[in-house]
């Protein structure tokens, strides 16, 4: 998930991945959880002794600090950014969901399910008696109607265009009164990581109403209106929105109240009755905030420096987990100079990712050399091919290409505000690697986010900084959505590959998974080799609390679980 604009919506077939889960009594995913530390991840049952106190030795509220904000709402037909899909995540639930702290995915709206043997039809068996917070009842009409309001809206920058889900998802039938089935298009192994993502969550019909035809724009989508009955279409999860504050499209505050038709709240959830979310400017003020102790939890952004700060500061609990996020270079291939390979290449070579975790992140990120992340499934370090900072081998390509000192590669280097975390620290990181090479000058300009996204739509942009969240936690998500076969997409970089379409339906279409190591390795060193892009690093998550807050989980998924925090008192 980038918040960007729409992704390439042609998708190919992949693999079906037949299988079929049956729940245990109870929702049982919530039994383990994981509690991280400033060096490691670390199982531990969510009956620690601090939690098996009385319910009364637990507060009733917590205060959360974040700089970050709702990019536009908190409707699962539109948020594509990371705040409001998190809002979604605490407001509402899927059919499906991840285990805190593993991408394992098990039943959450959903009891079980099935897949038919040639992986075109998957049957959900819903739960029954459960309540909307408003009181309507959740059943398989409502599903289908989530769904097909979701295809009749087709936000082009929202999830489900992004994701590609119409193309996959042919339809939706109500087989049974608490029985959903999804009918696709083409065999998709990866549809129940795609079940666990919003855009299939279903909404409160009452409160999102399905347009009369198919929008191409924000048409029908449930927007901020200072009234909070009505700009919350979610309302099956362990929170209700019962306060939302905006100022010039910034959040100011939100609050969220335990939902009291909350399926699952026999198992304790949420953890705590109340939360409190206050919005920041900066880090610098997010810092003074938590230091002073008017909030309880530092989530989204602190400083490097102050994340640092805290590894030894013994007043305050450092929370470090994985991380999926990565952050990459782009250019533009249908602008000099960035049409000739050879100068993408120079770049590759002459970039210091070290040099950018080490001063920016102070050890906080790590180099990252493929867009497929360290960890997941088929990664390789395609990059090492260049080295790091190798500017003899970056001299020698820009020799090639017809560059010297006297004869400098010059071009602009953009970069977004009010948006990623220092991305005036990474692009003056990466001015001062390229120009080590004294044949190249960089002139470095930034523009606020929702214009940097309407400049690179446009096409405006030589070489530009984007980020990745993940949609679903696999590397097709990792790839394709980076490199569709117009060479538009979200990225508009311009690059078009027949070798890399193939690569990437085999990927996808293939039913032997003993060739997909393979193949994704081949998706890899191709992009090492053409350079549409360069991966520069992979971030951590991480969260400061005060001594008396816990349950924070942090995991490969990036969700972070507001229900499942607590403080003592």
């Amino acid at each position: 998930m980038s918040a960007t604009s729409k992704k390439n919506k042609t998708y190919v077939a992949a693999v079906v991945l037949i299988v079929i889960v049956l729940a245990g009594v109870g929702y049982y995913f919530y039994s383990s959880s994981v509690t991280t530390t400033t060096t490691s991840m670390t199982s531990s049952a969510m009956t620690s002794p601090a939690m098996t106190s009385s319910v009364s030795a637990y507060k009733d509220t917590i205060v959360v600090g974040t700089t970050d904000s709702v990019e536009t709402t908190i409707d699962p037909a539109d948020a594509y950014d990371y705040f409001g899909e998190s809002m979604i995540q605490n407001l509402g639930a899927g059919l499906v969901d991840y285990r805190p702290g593993t991408t394992t995915i098990v039943p959450a709206l959903a009891t079980d399910w099935t897949v038919s043997p040639d992986g075109l039809t998957w049957t959900f068996n819903l739960r029954q008696g459960i309540k909307f917070a408003d009181g309507t009842p959740f059943n398989a009409t409502v599903e289908k109607y989530s769904v097909d309001r979701q295809f009749a809206i087709d936000e082009p920058e929202g999830p489900f265009a992004g994701v590609g889900y119409d193309t996959i998802i042919n339809r939706t039938v109500v087989s049974g009164p608490y029985q959903v089935q999804f009918v696709l298009n083409h065999p998709f192994s990866a549809f129940l990581a795609i079940a666990a993502f919003v855009p299939l969550w279903p909404i409160n019909p009452n409160v999102a109403p399905t347009p009369m035809y198919k929008c191409g724009d924000t048409c029908g989508v449930v927007n901020y209106t200072g009234n909070t009955a009505t700009e919350n279409p979610n309302g099956l999860g362990p929170y209700m929105l019962t306060n939302w504050q905006r100022t010039a499209g910034k959040d100011v505050e939100i609050d969220l109240t335990a939902n009291p038709n909350y399926w699952n709240a026999s198992a304790g959830i949420p953890k705590t009755k109340n939360i409190i979310i206050k919005f920041f400017t900066d880090s610098t003020s997010l810092n003074l905030a938590l230091q002073s102790g008017s909030i309880d939890i530092a989530y989204r952004q602190l400083a490097a420096a102050d994340i640092q700060s805290y590894k030894s500061n013994p007043n305050f609990h450092l929370w470090v987990g994985p991380g999926q996020f990565i952050q990459y270079l782009c250019f533009n291939e249908m602008q000099a100079p960035f049409n000739n390979t050879l100068v993408r290449q120079a770049i590759a070579a002459a970039i210091d990712r070290s040099l950018i975790t080490n001063t920016v992140f102070l050890g906080q990120a790590t180099p990252l050399y493929s867009m497929i992340p360290n960890g997941m499934s088929y990664h390789i370090d395609a990059f090492k091919v260049y080295g790091d900072a190798n500017i003899t081998y970056a001299e020698t390509l820009l020799q090639r290409a017809g560059y010297s000192a006297s004869n400098p590669l010059k071009f602009t280097l953009t970069y977004p505000t009010g948006h990623y975390s220092s991305t005036d620290g990474i692009s003056s990181t990466i001015k001062q690697s390229l120009e080590k090479t004294g044949m190249i000058q960089v002139t470095l300009a930034n523009e606020p986010w929702p214009n940097y996204k309407a400049s690179n739509r446009a096409g405006q942009f030589q070489a530009y900084i984007y980020g990745w969240y993940p949609d679903y936690v696999d590397p097709f998500d990792y790839t394709y959505p980076f490199l569709p076969p117009d060479g538009i997409g979200f990225l508009h970089t311009h690059y078009v590959s027949p070798q890399m379409n193939q690569l990437l339906q085999a990927a996808g279409s293939t039913t032997d998974m003993s060739t997909l190591p393979g193949t994704y390795a081949h998706v890899q060193q191709l992009i090492a080799t053409d350079v549409p892009m360069v991966p520069l690093f992979q971030g951590i998550t991480t969260c400061v609390t005060n001594l008396k807050v816990g349950g924070v989980v942090l995991d490969p998924t990036t969700i972070f679980r507001y229900y499942l925090l607590w403080e003592t008192t």
